[in-house]
């Protein structure tokens, strides 16, 4: 079947009277490769889309069904199926596409220094029954700490709305410690913090204790509240 993305572009073409050579100049790309997404049997890369944005189009309500439907082009057939299934009123207004930043990595491990680098925008279907937050982010989980909650390569959505010590108590969180920024499940205590790893293996992941001074250099941006597993 032929991607809604292929259906769009060859649509745009024929009413702009654009050539597939004039496209793949105009976006850096071969001729094959847009040829095979105009034909519908690709879709395209983040990095395509957003060249072809930047080139052709200057309304952003257009910018974003694009995105939309690229995004539609990648969701499992199984999910699709459930999203075109007769729904309620009540089931529609729970379910929105949003595009979120993606700033950078997030280790379950050993920490990186790259938080905050947005990196890239995603186009995701939200289906999080309460909604996703204004200034909510994604970020993406490095390592297998947080095995099974989280697997490598994950993205998370994450509530900036949530960072407050006292609110996040057994929460995951995305935190910086001592310009590391790690993913890891909160425990606070009287006198101390305790960022855990939710992988049964302590003698790799064991837990990193704050406590006294050192408290002031650990900084909660968010909680999680919702993952999507890349497949």
């Amino acid at each position: 079947m032929k991607t809604k993305f292929g259906i769009y572009l060859e649509k745009f073409m024929i009413k702009n009277n654009f050539t597939l050579e004039y496209v793949a100049k105009q976006t850096e790309s071969s001729l094959s490769v847009v040829g095979h997404y105009r034909k519908g049997i690709r879709i395209p890369k983040d990095d395509f889309i957003e060249r072809f944005i930047e080139r052709f189009i200057s309304l952003e309500s257009e910018a974003d069904e694009i995105r939309y439907v690229v995004a539609y082009d990648r969701t499992p057939d199984l999910i699709k199926k459930k999203l075109e299934e007769p729904r309620t009123l009540k089931d529609v207004k729970k379910t929105e596409i949003i595009t979120l930043p993606v700033l950078g990595k997030a280790a379950a491990g050993l920490g990186h220094a790259n938080f905050e680098d947005n990196t890239r925008m995603e186009v995701l279907t939200s289906i999080t029954s309460i909604g996703v937050p204004k200034n909510a982010f994604m970020v993406e989980v490095s390592g297998d700490s947080m095995f099974p909650t989280l697997s490598d390569g994950d993205l998370v959505i994450i509530n900036p709305l949530q960072k407050e010590i006292e609110s996040i108590d057994g929460k995951v969180c995305v935190l910086n410690y001592h310009d590391q920024t790690y993913i890891k499940r909160v425990k606070v205590k009287k006198s101390e913090i305790r960022l855990i790893s939710d992988n049964s293996d302590k003698k790799r992941y064991s837990d990193i204790i704050i406590s006294g001074e050192d408290l002031e250099y650990l900084k909660c941006h968010g909680a999680v509240i919702e993952s999507r597993r890349k497949h």
